[in-house]
């Protein structure tokens, strides 16, 4: 069983176009998560839109650096997590960026599978790879989600019952 999640907004904070581990800002409540659908049986796969390195805003190797900060300290933690990302501009229309499902095309799909988000953008390509379970934490959520949470608690609370 795989769930899927969204970087910035699921993971940290999203101060807007994170591309450095001095702005990463975790949500401690994401390991609690974690840890409930781990003992669960899913593994995680991170899909995650990251064109602050198209815009210039900071380079593919700021980015890289990031991604070891953000393995390690799950790492740390007991968990293991695969990461895939688009660096393109909405505006190449290239094939991975989300609402395009293709970062999650690449894995089989099961009736288990969830995909964590927090945009209208993670939804949708969550729906066009027929993942079942389309959670949205959001306080306004939109698309074509399966479940709404207002943060990242009551997600937890949902969870735990």
């Amino acid at each position: 069983m795989n769930c899927f999640l969204d970087r910035d907004g699921v993971f940290n904070i999203d101060n807007q176009y994170i591309g450095t581990k001095e702005r990463f800002i975790w949500y401690q409540e994401i390991f609690k998560i974690l840890e409930i659908l781990k003992s669960q049986g899913y593994k995680f796969k991170l899909i995650t839109n990251q064109s602050g390195i198209s815009r210039g805003l900071f380079s593919l190797q700021d980015f890289l650096k990031l991604s070891f900060y953000f393995l390690e300290t799950l790492n740390k933690k007991g968990f293991d997590i695969e990461i895939r990302f688009c660096p393109h501009l909405p505006s190449e229309n290239c094939h991975c960026r989300k609402p395009k499902p293709n970062m999650i095309l690449c894995h089989s799909i099961s009736n288990n599978d969830i995909f964590i988000g927090d945009k209208k953008s993670d939804m949708q390509a969550a729906f066009e790879a027929r993942i079942p379970n389309r959670w949205i934490i959001s306080p306004n959520p939109s698309g074509p989600y399966t479940k709404s949470f207002f943060n990242h608690k009551e997600l937890i609370y949902f969870l735990e019952k």
